[in-house]
């Protein structure tokens, strides 16, 4: 299997919720014939020139592995949906473990990152925890209020 990217413009017509759903129909095709690695949506931008009379779309990034027979499904499946106002696929340049690499460090939370719990005095709880040190708090100011009086 080879590493492709897929990058498409949907055509702004549409609003969020119709291009997320388009998104996840095309994310559905490219799962049938192959693995996803990447799904990357840009969001409403800017076109570099008129397309079809537009100027703006939704950009969606793919990044997926599969059999090179499988492009040619994915291009027929795309070249009918009316939504989308261009699409290329490429093969990845990039290293492609890196990329694997760096989809599992995310999908895997650091430990540092989770809450470590406290480790608990035997035989004490917080109730008693927060007692004893409103009874300190208590005789650090009676012992001031003695110094005061002697003092004076």
């Amino acid at each position: 299997m080879k590493p492709y990217e897929l990058l498409l413009i949907i055509t702004p017509d549409h609003d969020e919720n119709e291009a997320e759903a388009l998104t996840d129909q095309v994310k559905g095709i490219i799962e049938n014939g192959g693995t996803l690695l990447k799904l990357d949506p840009w969001g409403k931008k800017r076109l570099a020139y008129p397309i079809r009379k537009r100027s703006e779309g939704y950009y969606v990034l793919y990044i997926f592995e599969s059999a090179p027979s499988f492009v040619a499904e994915l291009n027929q499946a795309l070249h009918v949906i009316e939504a989308i106002l261009r699409y290329m696929i490429v093969q990845y340049e990039d290293d492609i473990d890196k990329l694997k690499a760096e989809i599992a460090a995310e999908a895997e939370p650091s430990t540092s990152e989770v809450e470590q719990p406290t480790p608990e005095v035997e035989g004490s709880t917080p109730d008693d925890d927060a007692e004893a040190e409103a009874e300190e708090a208590t005789d650090n100011e009676d012992a001031e209020a003695e110094d005061t009086a002697e003092s004076a």
